[in-house]
C-alpha cells in the first residue's frame, strides 16, 4: 500500500511538472526557459506514464527510484548538456541566466588579481544585460569556485558554472540522502524536489547558483538531525560563504540545538560553522569594505547605485514602487519588519526539533519573500525545499539515550526527545 501510494503522489507531482514545462514552452518570457520547458515536457509526461505504470502494477520504492533518475536525466541533465554545448557553439552571453555569467566572470577578475566586489563586467558576455548585473557581484565568496573553470580553462562547454552548480549540487545531495536513509528516514520527497521537479531541474539547465546553496542546507538539516554537530556546522558554514539566502537556516539550526542539547553543543555547531565561512569571507571585506557591501547588502535590497533587475512583484516591491521618493526609508522599514517576523519565529517557544527549525525558516523565509523590495521568483525554492525536509525529518529518527542527566525518553513517555525520534513540525 505505502508503494502504490508513493507511486500515486510521483504521479501527481510529475504531471503537475509536465504542465508547469508546458506553459514554459509557450509562454515564458526567458528564452533558456522557453527551451527547457520544451524539453522536459516530454521527461515529464514520460515520468507520469511511468508511475501510473507503477501503480497498476504495484511498483516497488526501487522502480520509483529508477523512474526519478530517468526523469532527472531527461529533465535536467538533458537541457543542461544541450544549453552548455549551445553557449559554447555561440557567443558566450547566450544559452545562460546572468547567475552563472556574472559567477565566471567575477572568478576570471579574481585571477587576474581583482577584487570580484570592485571589478565591473561591462564587456564580454554580460554586455547585454542589466546595468546593475554588469557592474555587481551580489554574492558571496565561495561562489566564485563555480567560476574557476572557465576562469582556468577558457569557453569550454565542460567549464561552464552550471556544470559545477550540478556536479556540487548532486554530490553534496547525495550525500546528506545516504545519511538520511542511514538514520531511518525516506530522503526520495527531497530528492525529487531538490533536483527532479521544476524547482530544481529548471534551475540546474539555466542557472544554478542557488542549487549548491540548497543541497549544503540540506547536509547541514541532516547532519544536525543524525547529531554530528560539527559536520553540520561545516556544511551550515559553506552554505553561509556562498550566499545570503542561507543565514536564516544557520540561527534556526543554532536555537535548536541550544534547545536540544545545550550550550556545548551549539558553540561547536557556531564554531565549525565560522571556521569555515570566516576565512573565506573576511579576506573580501577587509580587501574593500565599501564595495564589499555596496553588493552584499545593498544592491540585493534594492538600494545599489544601480538598481537590481530583480523585479518579481512582491508585496515589498509594490510598496516601494508606490512611493519611489521615499525608497531608503521603506526599504528599513520593511527590512525591520522582516527581521522582526524571523526574530519572533527565532525566539517564541523556540524550536527544540531541527524538524521545527526546518519549519519555521521556510516561514521565515517566505515572510521575507513577500515583503522583500526587490524579490526574484526562483528564491521561492527556499521555503518549499525546506518544508520538504521539514516533512521528512517528522518521521522516526535515529534513537540515544537522553544526555545531561534526563531520564531516558525511551523509557518515560512523558520525557520529550528534543531532537530524535519523531520531530514535531510545530514549536
Amino acid at each position: 500500500m505505502r508503494d502504490r501510494r508513493g507511486s500515486v503522489w510521483n504521479a501527481v507531482l510529475y504531471l503537475s511538472s509536465a504542465v508547469f514545462a508546458g506553459v514554459a514552452a509557450l509562454a515564458a518570457a526567458v528564452p533558456i526557459y522557453r527551451e527547457w520547458g520544451r524539453i522536459a515536457s516530454i521527461a515529464y509526461t514520460a515520468g507520469t506514464v511511468g508511475a501510473l505504470a507503477l501503480v497498476v502494477g504495484r511498483g516497488s520504492e526501487r522502480a520509483r527510484a529508477w523512474l526519478a533518475i530517468l526523469v532527472l536525466a531527461g529533465a535536467a541533465i538533458l537541457p543542461l548538456g544541450l544549453e552548455v554545448a549551445w553557449r559554447a557553439r555561440t557567443d558566450p552571453g547566450f544559452h545562460a541566466q546572468s547567475e552563472a555569467i556574472v559567477t565566471e566572470e567575477a572568478a576570471k577578475a579574481l585571477l587576474h588579481g581583482r577584487d570580484p566586489y570592485v571589478a565591473d563586467y561591462l564587456h564580454g558576455p554580460l554586455r547585454a544585460r542589466p546595468l546593475g548585473t554588469r557592474t555587481h557581484f551580489p554574492y558571496l565568496p565561495a561562489m566564485l569556485v563555480f567560476g574557476l573553470p572557465r576562469g582556468l580553462s577558457g569557453d569550454a562547454a565542460a567549464a561552464d558554472a552550471r556544470v559545477a552548480f550540478a556536479v556540487a549540487t548532486l554530490s553534496i545531495a547525495g550525500a546528506a540522502m545516504w545519511l538520511a536513509r542511514q538514520g531511518g528516514s525516506d530522503p526520495w520527497g527531497a530528492f525529487l524536489f531538490l533536483v527532479v521537479l521544476p524547482t530544481g531541474a529548471l534551475l540546474m539547465a539555466t542557472g544554478g547558483d542557488d542549487l549548491p546553496v540548497l543541497a549544503s542546507m540540506f547536509l547541514a538539516v541532516v547532519l544536525a538531525w543524525r547529531e554530528r554537530i560539527v559536520g553540520a556546522g561545516v556544511a551550515a558554514g559553506l552554505a553561509a560563504a556562498m550566499k545570503q539566502t542561507a543565514w536564516p537556516l544557520l540561527l534556526f539550526l543554532a536555537v535548536a540545538i541550544w534547545r536540544g542539547r545545550g550550550g556545548k553543543d551549539v558553540a561547536r555547531f557556531l564554531g565549525a560553522a565560522a571556521a569555515v565561512a570566516v576565512p573565506v569571507v573576511l579576506p573580501f571585506v577587509v580587501w574593500n569594505p565599501a564595495a564589499f557591501v555596496e553588493d552584499v547588502v545593498r544592491f540585493p535590497l534594492g538600494l545599489g547605485h544601480q538598481p537590481t533587475p530583480a523585479g518579481t512583484p512582491t508585496l515589498g516591491h509594490a510598496i516601494v514602487a508606490a512611493f519611489p521618493s521615499a525608497r531608503t526609508p521603506l526599504t528599513a522599514t520593511l527590512a525591520a519588519v522582516i527581521a522582526a517576523c524571523g526574530l519572533l519565529l527565532l525566539l517564541w517557544r523556540p524550536a527544540r526539533s531541527i524538524g521545527a527549525a526546518t519549519a519555521r525558516t521556510a516561514a521565515a523565509v517566505a515572510v521575507a519573500f513577500l515583503l522583500a523590495p526587490a524579490g526574484r521568483a526562483g528564491y521561492l525554492v527556499y521555503p518549499i525545499e525546506l518544508l520538504v525536509w521539514a516533512r521528512m525529518l517528522a518521521g522516526p529518527g535515529p534513537e540515544r539515550s537522553a544526555t545531561h542527566g534526563e531520564p531516558d525518553a525511551r523509557q518515560d513517555p512523558r520525557v520529550e526527545r528534543p531532537m530524535i525520534g519523531r520531530h514535531e513540525l510545530g514549536p
